[in-house]
């Protein structure tokens, strides 16, 4: 089958936020032609495979492209967010984005949109669903809007090993749960497992049946001063100048970091443990109230292997029950971090 010619001025490989975001710029700012490929089915990039209670963990007025406003411009009045703005769920996003293609983009006759496609590299891009090919000719640029690699539970294959008759799952499968388990053990310490353990504690889980596998401590970036609209200009305001005066008192970035835990600007779940990873988690403080109720935390290391009557961690083992259920929220959010960090070294 002879391939399809497409000529435009930038080629956009991804249509999650970024791709969506890096478009819509170029729509408002230029009169330049882009041509968006994914391999989903929808735009919305990694919001296509979240798990289905996902909701962003910041406001939704600083998520999306800067054209359409995604948030509602209300304040929740119910629920562990109350008293803050609201906050976009998976559903809400992917229509939010499917909505921005569909009237926005595309009507402007100057974007392409390739879904269930995938850009082999030299311009070359194949359907996933057919033989069908296109020739793509770049006038301008190529953007990998995809470099990051985000990972999600529900493609990540976990790095530890899993025996036979080990009942493990994503978190995407959590809603799918028709019989107890004699306990949970949720994989993961950071935004993935907080969600985990706050929808268990809300759909009846009693927290003492909860084990939290939390190989290191987390710092987190507190909700309520991160705030959008002129209600909260004190608190957000205040909160940006403790942070500047912090980072000019600081002599190192342990010290940076319990300043701004002073000022009320960074909290942790365990507040007699110094935490040694920061990956930009937000919570609002009746999340961390709940997540606190969680006693049975492991801190051994990470997990190597899961066997019906045992767990090896890094640092020893303990005993296991086959009718366990393990809950992976160990996906890495930017897998390509190594090479991220190599390049700023």
């Amino acid at each position: 089958m002879t391939a399809e010619s497409i000529e435009v001025d930038y080629l956009v490989v991804g249509a999650g936020a970024m791709g969506m975001a890096f478009a819509d710029i170029i729509l408002t700012e230029s009169d330049k032609t882009v041509l968006i490929v994914d391999m989903h089915q929808k735009p919305g990039g990694h919001w296509n495979d979240a798990y289905p209670f996902v909701t962003l963990h910041q406001p939704s007025a600083y998520y999306g492209v800067s054209a359409k406003e995604l948030s509602k411009g209300i304040v929740d009045t119910i629920g562990l967010n109350k008293g803050l703005q609201d906050l976009a769920t998976g559903p809400e996003i992917m229509a939010y984005f499917d909505e921005v293609m569909r009237y926005q983009f595309l009507p402007s006759g100057r974007v392409t949109y390739l879904p269930m496609c995938k850009y082999e590299g030299d311009g070359k891009i194949s359907a996933l669903t057919s033989d069908k090919t296109y020739a793509v000719t770049v006038r301008k640029k190529i953007v990998d809007a995809t470099w990051l690699k985000t990972t999600v539970p529900s493609t990540h294959t976990p790095n530890f090993e899993i025996g036979e008759g080990v009942k493990l799952m994503p978190l995407n499968d959590l809603p799918s749960i028709m019989e107890q388990p004699s306990r949970y053990v949720v994989v993961g310490g950071g935004k993935t497992g907080i969600d985990a353990i706050v929808w268990l504690l809300e759909n009846h889980v009693d927290p003492d049946q909860i084990h939290w596998v939390r190989p290191r401590e987390a710092w987190l970036m507190r909700r309520e001063t991160t705030q959008p609209d002129a209600q909260f200009f004190e608190a957000t305001m205040g909160a940006q100048a403790a942070q500047m005066e912090a980072i000019a008192a600081a002599d190192s970035i342990d010290d940076l970091f319990l300043r701004l835990e002073s000022a009320g600007i960074f909290t942790r779940i365990d507040p007699d443990l110094e935490p040694t990873m920061f990956h930009g988690a937000t919570i609002s403080d009746p999340e961390l109230t709940e997540l606190q109720r969680v006693k049975n935390v492991i801190r051994m290391g990470r997990i190597q292997r899961i066997e019906t009557d045992q767990i090896t961690f890094e640092q020893g083992t303990m005993p296991n029950d086959a009718n366990t259920l393990f809950v992976d929220c160990s996906a890495d959010a930017v897998a390509n971090m190594e090479e991220i960090c190599e390049k700023h070294d």
